[in-house]
């Protein structure tokens, strides 16, 4: 009988160990840690201020439509200063007046050329006895004036004023008003005039940019006083 149960318990033993190998859950393979957990902690946007919420909201979608911005056209921002422009200066008395304003015109970078202009140059102010009737009238009252010491005098040709008698030509009116009033003395009644000769006009033609371009008092020294030195805009060709 003991024999018996000993057996039993033996048979028994066994029995428990190969269930326990063969059909208990296999032990759990260690886990890897986690690294540690760096910034800061996530946080609920219930848990948000006000603020952070309106910052969280705009920074998002900003981020994702962002793009970048295409350069501008080169030369777009400069187009205005570097636009070119022309004007004409005149008139110049000479050429040799001309030339000197193109001489200064060159450190500054600018296009010059010139061109001739038809016109007429004032000669001076004419004193004179108006045309007499005829030619020996007027020899008359030359020598008349003559003996009474009146120089350079002359009876005048041409057919505009012809057997007139001319009194002289003065660069400055007062002159010639001088002269007036010394024929009232002989009992004449002077006339007075300005004279004019045809002579050119000498223009510059300036190409440049718009800002380089000068005012024509630059050029005040070298017109005359009674014709001063101008400027105008004009439209470049070529």
């Amino acid at each position: 009988m003991k024999r018996a149960l000993l057996l039993i318990l033996i048979l028994a033993n066994f029995g428990f160990l190969a269930w326990h190998r063969w059909y208990s859950a296999p032990e759990t393979a260690a886990l890897t840690p986690a690294p540690p957990l760096t910034g800061k902690p996530l946080e609920l946007a219930s848990e948000l201020s006000p603020a952070e919420r309106k910052a969280f909201g705009t920074a998002a979608p900003a981020a994702a439509t962002a793009a970048p911005v295409a350069a501008a056209p080169a030369g777009t921002g400069t187009a205005a200063a570097s636009a070119f422009a022309c004007a004409s200066y005149g008139p110049f008395p000479s050429d040799d007046a001309l030339q000197q304003a193109i001489g200064r015109l060159k450190p500054l970078g600018i296009e010059a050329t010139s061109h001739l202009v038809a016109g007429k140059a004032k000669l001076g102010y004419w004193v004179y006895l108006p045309p007499f009737a005829s030619k020996r009238e007027a020899d008359g009252a030359a020598a008349l004036l003559k003996r009474r010491g009146v120089k350079d005098i002359y009876v005048v040709t041409d057919e505009a004023n012809r057997n007139a008698i001319s009194l002289g030509v003065f660069s400055e009116k007062r002159y010639a008003q001088d002269r007036q009033k010394e024929m009232r003395k002989q009992g004449y009644h002077a006339l007075l005039a300005e004279r004019f000769r045809d002579e050119p006009h000498y223009w510059l033609d300036a190409k440049g940019l718009a800002g380089a371009l000068p005012q024509a008092t630059v050029f005040s020294d070298l017109g005359e006083e009674d014709n001063p030195i101008g400027k105008a805009m004009g439209t470049c060709s070529g």
